[in-house]
């Protein structure tokens, strides 16, 4: 499949990345347009992600910087926390805490992207240690875009690097389990069913 470049994802620098880019054709322009707004819908509505995977093993909650739970669309500063099967990290109540780190919504454009990174959950929002797997400069982005006459769901997993510096050895040892299987390409899955599930299937 065709790369398509973007100037929102972070660049690679260290550790493992991961791409994924899935597309649908659909060549009536009005139709174009209604099918990336319900998309665009889908990709901003976090709380609903789990239900996009047929079968998932993960939960998505949105949280404000002060760490009440939203129903709204997100900005920059929430967290999003993640609840994966097993033990999580003791830092983080027994969560993966991400960050939103830039939105660029532009449904006039066709164009919208979330980048998330690992961090301290909102709890603790001055802590140097992250509640995640991953280190702190891993990122996450997802995008929706029309290129043409393809709907564009982009996944892009940068710097990707396992977090052994959580300050909790029995969490060290949680984040090497989880982030080997994630760099061995045991997340590779769901990630790819979420992004079919905001690319949405043909009517």
């Amino acid at each position: 499949m065709e790369r398509y470049e973007d100037d929102n994802i972070p660049p690679q620098i260290r550790g493992k990345k991961l791409d994924i880019t899935k597309e649908r054709i659909v060549r009536d322009p009005l139709k174009l347009k209604a099918t990336f707004n319900e998309a665009r819908d889908r990709l901003l509505n976090i709380n609903n992600w789990a239900s996009l995977v047929d079968g998932a093993t993960s939960t998505f909650a949105l949280l404000d910087n002060k760490g009440k739970e939203e129903t709204r669309i997100p900005k920059e500063s929430d967290y999003v926390k993640i609840d994966i099967p097993g033990p999580g990290p003791g830092h983080g109540a027994g969560f993966d805490w991400v960050t939103i780190t830039k939105i660029d919504d532009r449904p006039e454009d066709l164009y919208v992207m979330i980048t998330m990174q690992p961090s301290p959950p909102p709890q603790k929002p001055d802590s140097d240690k992250v509640a995640h797997f991953f280190k702190a400069y891993s990122s996450t982005t997802l995008i929706v875009k029309i290129a043409g006459e393809k709907l564009l769901v982009i996944y892009a997993g940068r710097n990707e690097e396992i977090n052994s510096e959580s300050g909790r050895p029995v969490d060290n040892i949680r984040n090497m389990f989880v982030g080997l299987g994630a760099k061995l390409g045991l997340s590779h899955p769901q990630w790819e069913k979420l992004v079919l599930g905001i690319l949405g299937s043909e009517n």
